[in-house]
């Protein structure tokens, strides 16, 4: 309910300071970029606006890193015109809860996990392939590409624009038993988020899954009602799941980027000076998130291995491709989830073939 009230006073807040989006500064012209500016001086000024931005993560990751820069990169370079106001650690909701506010106009600008918001824009289903990419440059090679794009352009289906992908990383499996063949998997109580092909993976693997809210799941670790669970190594540290679970695989099975948006209302509202400075200043965060994210996430293992509470241990070749073997049918589930040709042009930049 704390939650809740908040996300409404924001959001109220964020309505007035959204109806004014659109507008430039009072001296300017109505928008229209293709009309003769008045003088050299006004074409050159950007429209005002106040970016009510909304990610899940926690203040210590490298997506609130990389938004951070991003505030300080738009707001330097449009001289005070464009202002951000970051909401992190899900304070006006989940990532399902406040894209849905973005698609109403209530948030200007969100950075949700693409597995979470597939109910939204079913092609971001593509990104669930298990075991797709081999290391990060084929992820970055993967997201730089057309394919990468081409799901990029998907969010305009849900009235979203989007920007660019922010780090999430590879997911690893946490739990308090050994695992060393997938027979080790069988029954596993873990938890998963609510997207279909993640349950289908983990019963694939001959565990027991099952969804539940993020900001409930340290507290069900704690009371034994999952045994396990599977996230990148950045939110296994920050939220310290590594202090009631003693094992951290690193079976890499997903890369799950957070895909960075705007409401395409307002996209549509600004001029063009101001839709490429957005758009150049997320760039270069995106390149900022990509250099601090792997030093970041190395700097987790080893704290979770200092702690004296949990340990990393690698997946043996045997083990990984016990378990690329046994997800062969979740391959054509994400074909059809995903629809078009989103997946096999994402696997075919990948250099993946299932």
């Amino acid at each position: 309910m704390k939650k809740f009230l908040s996300l409404v006073l924001v959001l109220g807040l964020s309505a007035t300071l959204l109806a004014g989006c659109g507008s430039k500064k009072e001296e300017a012209p109505a928008a229209n970029p293709s009309a003769p500016a008045a003088d050299a001086a006004t074409s050159e000024e950007y429209d005002k606006l106040n970016i009510i931005a909304a990610h899940g993560a926690s203040e210590a990751t490298s997506e609130h890193a990389s938004f951070v820069k991003f505030k300080e990169l738009l707001e330097e370079r449009s001289g005070g015109a464009v202002t951000v106001d970051l909401y992190p650690n899900q304070q006006l909701g989940g990532d399902r809860e406040y894209t849905e506010a973005a698609t109403q106009g209530n948030v200007t600008m969100g950075g949700p996990s693409t597995a979470n918001i597939a109910p939204f824009v079913p092609a971001l289903n593509a990104f669930e392939t298990p075991f797709m990419f081999s290391d990060r440059e084929t992820v970055y090679t993967a997201l730089d590409s057309d394919a990468g794009k081409a799901l990029l352009d998907s969010l305009e289906s849900a009235g979203l624009k989007g920007l660019g992908y922010f780090e999430n990383g590879f997911r690893q499996l946490t739990c308090n038993k050994d695992i060393n063949s997938l027979a080790d998997l069988k029954g596993l109580k873990i938890r998963t988020m609510e997207n279909e092909i993640h349950l289908a993976i983990w019963t694939a693997l001959g565990a027991n899954p099952g969804p539940l809210a993020f900001g409930e799941l340290y507290t069900a670790l704690q009371q034994k009602a999952f045994d396990a669970q599977e996230n990148p190594a950045e939110l296994i540290y920050n939220t310290k799941f590594y202090e009631v679970q003693n094992h951290v695989y690193l079976t890499n099975h997903i890369y799950t980027p957070y895909i960075v948006y705007i409401n395409k209302a307002v996209w549509d509202g600004l001029n063009a000076n101001t839709q490429e400075l957005i758009q150049s200043c997320m760039d270069e965060a995106v390149q900022y998130c990509r250099q601090i994210c792997t030093e970041n996430e190395q700097k987790a293992f080893d704290a979770v291995n200092a702690s004296g509470k949990s340990k990393t241990y690698e997946v043996s070749p045997e083990l990984h491709d016990e378990m690329v073997a046994a997800c062969k049918d979740v391959y054509n589930m994400v074909i059809e989830k995903a629809g078009g040709t989103y997946a096999e042009d994402l696997w075919a930049a990948a250099n993946f073939q299932p």
